[in-house]
């Protein structure tokens, strides 16, 4: 995530939409972990991800801090150790009003 992305999202409430499926015929589970440098995190997240395109989605409350740099969203598609992989199409994110 750049740093002039998080820059836009201090003081407010945000609302990120991950745009994934998994492979065919191989539900699945992915976890999310986000690292917003002096912005934070969003906690620990898990999905369970079908073959159907579909929108994972997480909120979180930015401080009113400056985020001195980028951050990271991880997406983990085989936590469980089983080879499953997951299509990643867009992860977006927007103000909640």
């Amino acid at each position: 995530v750049g740093q002039g992305v998080l820059e836009k999202l201090v003081g407010k409430h945000a609302m990120f939409d991950i745009v994934a499926r998994s492979e065919e015929g191989k539900e699945t589970q992915i976890s999310v972990d986000c690292n917003f440098g002096e912005l934070g995190d969003c906690g620990r997240k898990r999905y369970a991800v079908g073959h159907e395109r579909n929108e994972y989605l997480f909120d979180v409350q930015f401080p009113d801090k400056h985020p001195g740099a980028a951050g990271t969203i991880a997406v983990n598609s085989d936590f469980d150790k089983q080879g499953k992989s997951v299509d990643i199409y867009e992860i977006r994110v927007s103000i909640v009003q």
